[in-house]
Protein backbone atom coordinates (compact mmCIF):
# COMPACT_ATOMS: atom_id res chain seq x y z
CA UNK A 1 0.00 0.00 0.00
CA UNK A 2 1.57 3.04 -0.85
CA UNK A 3 0.59 5.98 1.53
CA UNK A 4 0.21 9.52 0.53
CA UNK A 5 1.65 11.54 2.87
CA UNK A 6 4.02 13.41 0.52
CA UNK A 7 0.65 14.97 -1.51
CA UNK A 8 -1.11 15.45 2.12
CA UNK A 9 1.41 17.22 3.85
CA UNK A 10 2.71 19.34 1.26
CA UNK A 11 -1.30 20.03 0.80
CA UNK A 12 -1.52 20.79 4.51
CA UNK A 13 1.38 22.79 4.88
CA UNK A 14 0.43 25.20 2.13
CA UNK A 15 -2.89 25.92 3.01
CA UNK A 16 -2.01 27.11 5.93
CA UNK A 17 0.90 29.23 3.94
CA UNK A 18 3.80 27.81 6.18
CA UNK A 19 7.29 27.02 5.11
CA UNK A 20 8.69 23.65 5.09
CA UNK A 21 11.49 25.58 7.97
CA UNK A 22 8.95 26.95 9.92
CA UNK A 23 6.96 23.36 9.84
CA UNK A 24 10.39 21.93 10.82
CA UNK A 25 10.99 24.45 13.82
CA UNK A 26 7.86 23.90 15.46
CA UNK A 27 8.32 19.41 14.97
CA UNK A 28 11.65 20.03 16.04
CA UNK A 29 13.26 18.11 12.95
CA UNK A 30 15.32 19.50 10.22
CA UNK A 31 13.38 21.10 7.23
CA UNK A 32 15.63 18.60 5.04
CA UNK A 33 13.40 16.11 6.00
CA UNK A 34 9.97 17.93 5.44
CA UNK A 35 11.64 18.18 2.03
CA UNK A 36 11.79 14.45 1.46
CA UNK A 37 8.85 13.70 2.76
CA UNK A 38 7.19 15.92 0.22
CA UNK A 39 8.97 14.55 -2.75
CA UNK A 40 7.70 11.02 -1.61
CA UNK A 41 11.75 9.44 -1.37
CA UNK A 42 10.54 8.17 2.60
CA UNK A 43 8.26 8.69 5.09
CA UNK A 44 8.39 9.96 8.96
CA UNK A 45 9.11 7.50 11.45
CA UNK A 46 5.42 5.89 13.02
CA UNK A 47 6.62 8.07 16.15
CA UNK A 48 6.67 11.38 14.09
CA UNK A 49 3.33 10.71 12.53
CA UNK A 50 0.98 12.16 15.47
CA UNK A 51 3.09 14.92 15.82
CA UNK A 52 2.55 16.17 12.39
CA UNK A 53 -1.39 15.27 12.45
CA UNK A 54 -1.51 16.87 15.82
CA UNK A 55 0.30 19.84 14.82
CA UNK A 56 -1.83 20.55 11.23
CA UNK A 57 -5.22 19.30 13.72
CA UNK A 58 -5.88 16.21 11.41
CA UNK A 59 -6.01 12.67 12.25
CA UNK A 60 -3.16 10.40 11.29
CA UNK A 61 -5.49 8.44 9.26
CA UNK A 62 -5.95 12.06 7.21
CA UNK A 63 -2.33 12.84 7.24
CA UNK A 64 -1.64 9.37 5.24
CA UNK A 65 -4.40 10.08 3.20
CA UNK A 66 -6.45 6.40 3.79
CA UNK A 67 -9.66 8.02 2.76
CA UNK A 68 -8.10 8.42 -0.62
CA UNK A 69 -6.15 5.00 -0.49
CA UNK A 70 -9.22 3.42 0.57
CA UNK A 71 -10.83 4.84 -2.81
CA UNK A 72 -8.20 3.79 -5.10
CA UNK A 73 -8.58 0.85 -3.67
CA UNK A 74 -12.70 -0.10 -4.43
CA UNK A 75 -11.46 1.61 -7.85
CA UNK A 76 -9.24 -0.72 -8.53
CA UNK A 77 -11.65 -3.74 -7.41
CA UNK A 78 -14.38 -2.33 -9.82
CA UNK A 79 -11.77 -1.75 -12.45
CA UNK A 80 -11.21 -5.77 -11.67
CA UNK A 81 -14.41 -7.24 -12.02
CA UNK A 82 -15.51 -4.97 -14.94
CA UNK A 83 -12.73 -6.57 -16.95
CA UNK A 84 -13.40 -10.05 -15.53
CA UNK A 85 -17.22 -9.63 -16.97
CA UNK A 86 -15.80 -8.18 -20.02
CA UNK A 87 -14.05 -11.37 -20.96
CA UNK A 88 -17.00 -13.49 -20.14
CA UNK A 89 -19.50 -11.62 -22.36
CA UNK A 90 -21.25 -10.60 -19.26
CA UNK A 91 -22.24 -6.68 -20.51
CA UNK A 92 -25.57 -6.60 -19.05
CA UNK A 93 -23.91 -6.96 -15.49
CA UNK A 94 -20.83 -4.60 -16.35
CA UNK A 95 -23.43 -2.00 -16.89
CA UNK A 96 -24.96 -2.68 -13.76
CA UNK A 97 -22.34 -1.90 -12.09
CA UNK A 98 -20.63 1.11 -13.64
CA UNK A 99 -24.19 2.67 -13.08
CA UNK A 100 -24.19 1.85 -9.01
CA UNK A 101 -20.07 2.76 -9.49
CA UNK A 102 -21.08 6.30 -11.04
CA UNK A 103 -23.37 7.23 -7.89
CA UNK A 104 -20.44 6.88 -5.81
CA UNK A 105 -18.12 8.51 -8.28
CA UNK A 106 -19.64 10.69 -10.79
CA UNK A 107 -17.87 12.07 -13.27
CA UNK A 108 -14.93 9.54 -13.24
CA UNK A 109 -13.78 9.23 -16.67
CA UNK A 110 -12.90 5.59 -16.83
CA UNK A 111 -16.24 4.83 -15.35
CA UNK A 112 -17.83 6.76 -17.94
CA UNK A 113 -15.86 5.25 -20.74
CA UNK A 114 -16.42 1.85 -19.32
CA UNK A 115 -20.28 2.03 -19.14
CA UNK A 116 -20.48 3.49 -22.49
CA UNK A 117 -18.43 0.44 -24.14
CA UNK A 118 -20.67 -1.87 -22.00
CA UNK A 119 -23.94 -0.46 -23.62
CA UNK A 120 -22.58 -0.58 -26.75
CA UNK A 121 -22.30 -4.24 -26.81
CA UNK A 122 -25.57 -5.11 -25.10
CA UNK A 123 -28.06 -7.33 -27.40
CA UNK A 124 -31.41 -5.85 -28.30
CA UNK A 125 -33.82 -4.93 -31.33
CA UNK A 126 -32.22 -2.66 -33.15
CA UNK A 127 -34.21 0.26 -31.78
CA UNK A 128 -32.92 -0.81 -28.47
CA UNK A 129 -29.28 -0.85 -29.65
CA UNK A 130 -29.65 2.80 -31.19
CA UNK A 131 -30.68 4.44 -27.80
CA UNK A 132 -28.33 2.37 -26.06
CA UNK A 133 -25.65 4.17 -28.79
CA UNK A 134 -27.47 7.06 -27.95
CA UNK A 135 -26.48 7.05 -24.00
CA UNK A 136 -22.91 6.20 -25.01
CA UNK A 137 -22.85 9.43 -27.17
CA UNK A 138 -24.33 11.12 -24.04
CA UNK A 139 -21.88 9.73 -21.50
CA UNK A 140 -19.11 10.97 -24.05
CA UNK A 141 -20.07 14.48 -24.53
CA UNK A 142 -19.76 14.47 -20.39
CA UNK A 143 -16.29 12.90 -20.35
CA UNK A 144 -15.42 16.11 -22.77
CA UNK A 145 -17.01 18.50 -20.45
CA UNK A 146 -15.44 17.79 -17.31
CA UNK A 147 -12.26 15.52 -18.02
CA UNK A 148 -9.01 17.65 -18.40
CA UNK A 149 -6.93 14.37 -19.54
CA UNK A 150 -5.45 14.50 -22.63
CA UNK A 151 -5.21 10.93 -23.14
CA UNK A 152 -9.05 10.40 -22.07
CA UNK A 153 -10.28 13.16 -23.82
CA UNK A 154 -8.80 11.49 -26.88
CA UNK A 155 -10.01 8.54 -26.67
CA UNK A 156 -13.32 9.87 -25.94
CA UNK A 157 -13.55 12.25 -28.93
CA UNK A 158 -12.39 8.92 -31.25
CA UNK A 159 -15.48 6.75 -29.41
CA UNK A 160 -17.98 9.23 -29.90
CA UNK A 161 -16.83 10.18 -33.42
CA UNK A 162 -17.36 6.41 -34.28
CA UNK A 163 -20.63 6.79 -32.17
CA UNK A 164 -22.58 9.19 -33.78
CA UNK A 165 -21.20 7.42 -37.32
CA UNK A 166 -22.85 4.18 -36.20
CA UNK A 167 -26.22 6.04 -34.48
CA UNK A 168 -26.64 7.49 -38.53
CA UNK A 169 -25.54 11.57 -37.56
CA UNK A 170 -22.51 11.40 -40.34
CA UNK A 171 -22.11 15.04 -39.95
CA UNK A 172 -21.46 14.95 -36.09
CA UNK A 173 -18.56 12.02 -36.37
CA UNK A 174 -16.82 14.25 -39.16
CA UNK A 175 -16.87 17.03 -36.98
CA UNK A 176 -14.94 15.16 -33.74
CA UNK A 177 -13.44 13.36 -35.73
CA UNK A 178 -11.65 16.66 -37.00
CA UNK A 179 -11.27 17.80 -33.38
CA UNK A 180 -8.66 14.91 -33.11
CA UNK A 181 -4.90 15.28 -33.44
CA UNK A 182 -3.02 13.96 -36.61
CA UNK A 183 -0.73 10.71 -36.82
CA UNK A 184 2.39 13.14 -36.48
CA UNK A 185 0.93 14.65 -33.32
CA UNK A 186 1.77 11.50 -30.86
CA UNK A 187 3.16 10.71 -27.75
CA UNK A 188 5.33 8.52 -29.30
CA UNK A 189 6.52 10.37 -31.69
CA UNK A 190 7.39 13.49 -29.37
CA UNK A 191 9.03 10.85 -26.74
CA UNK A 192 11.73 9.29 -29.21
CA UNK A 193 12.51 12.99 -30.22
CA UNK A 194 13.53 14.37 -26.72
CA UNK A 195 14.23 11.28 -24.49
CA UNK A 196 18.21 11.20 -23.93
CA UNK A 197 18.30 8.10 -22.11
CA UNK A 198 18.79 5.31 -25.24
CA UNK A 199 16.83 2.49 -23.04
CA UNK A 200 13.39 4.41 -22.97
CA UNK A 201 13.88 5.93 -26.20
CA UNK A 202 14.14 1.94 -27.27
CA UNK A 203 11.10 0.62 -25.20
CA UNK A 204 8.74 3.74 -26.61
CA UNK A 205 10.26 2.98 -30.15
CA UNK A 206 9.37 -0.24 -30.07
CA UNK A 207 6.06 0.41 -28.50
CA UNK A 208 4.96 2.17 -31.78
CA UNK A 209 5.80 -0.34 -34.01
CA UNK A 210 2.56 -1.94 -33.41
CA UNK A 211 0.51 0.71 -33.68
CA UNK A 212 1.88 2.25 -36.65
CA UNK A 213 1.50 -0.84 -38.89
CA UNK A 214 -1.72 -1.17 -37.55
CA UNK A 215 -2.65 2.67 -39.12
CA UNK A 216 -0.58 1.52 -42.09
CA UNK A 217 -3.05 -1.46 -42.83
CA UNK A 218 -5.77 0.88 -41.93
CA UNK A 219 -5.21 3.45 -44.28
CA UNK A 220 -3.77 1.33 -46.80
CA UNK A 221 -6.83 -1.06 -47.29
CA UNK A 222 -8.86 2.24 -46.95
CA UNK A 223 -7.07 2.69 -50.16
CA UNK A 224 -7.24 -0.48 -52.16
CA UNK A 225 -10.88 -0.51 -51.71
CA UNK A 226 -11.71 3.62 -52.83
CA UNK A 227 -8.75 2.71 -55.61
CA UNK A 228 -9.85 -0.76 -56.37
CA UNK A 229 -6.36 -1.41 -56.01
CA UNK A 230 -5.33 -4.69 -54.44
CA UNK A 231 -1.63 -3.81 -54.62
CA UNK A 232 -2.09 -1.48 -51.65
CA UNK A 233 -2.89 -4.39 -49.48
CA UNK A 234 0.15 -6.52 -50.75
CA UNK A 235 2.29 -4.09 -49.15
CA UNK A 236 0.59 -4.61 -45.85
CA UNK A 237 1.99 -7.96 -45.75
CA UNK A 238 5.30 -6.99 -47.23
CA UNK A 239 5.52 -4.54 -44.46
CA UNK A 240 4.63 -7.79 -41.82
CA UNK A 241 7.06 -9.79 -43.36
CA UNK A 242 10.24 -6.87 -43.33
CA UNK A 243 9.38 -5.30 -40.47
CA UNK A 244 8.75 -8.85 -38.10
CA UNK A 245 10.51 -10.81 -40.44
CA UNK A 246 8.86 -14.71 -39.79
CA UNK A 247 7.67 -13.53 -36.11
CA UNK A 248 4.31 -14.61 -35.78
CA UNK A 249 1.99 -13.04 -33.20
CA UNK A 250 -2.00 -12.67 -32.71
CA UNK A 251 -1.39 -9.31 -33.36
CA UNK A 252 0.15 -9.92 -36.97
CA UNK A 253 -2.39 -12.79 -37.63
CA UNK A 254 -4.87 -10.03 -37.69
CA UNK A 255 -3.58 -7.95 -39.67
CA UNK A 256 -2.33 -10.59 -42.43
CA UNK A 257 -5.61 -11.63 -42.45
CA UNK A 258 -7.27 -8.62 -42.76
CA UNK A 259 -5.06 -7.70 -45.74
CA UNK A 260 -6.04 -11.62 -47.22
CA UNK A 261 -9.72 -10.00 -47.22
Amino acid sequence: MELMIDDKLKKLRRNRDLTQEEVAAHIGISYQAISKWERGDGYPDITTLPTLANYFGVSVDELIGMDEISSAQRLDDINQKWQENREKGAHKENVELMRNALKIYPNNALLLIQLSASLERLDGTEKEKKEYLRESILLHEQILRYCDDSEIRGAALFNISDAYYRYGDYEKAVEYAAKLPNLYKTRETALVRILNDHAEKNEVAKSAIEPLVWLLSYHLTALSETENDSSYKEKIIKILDILFDGIESDFIVRVRNKASK
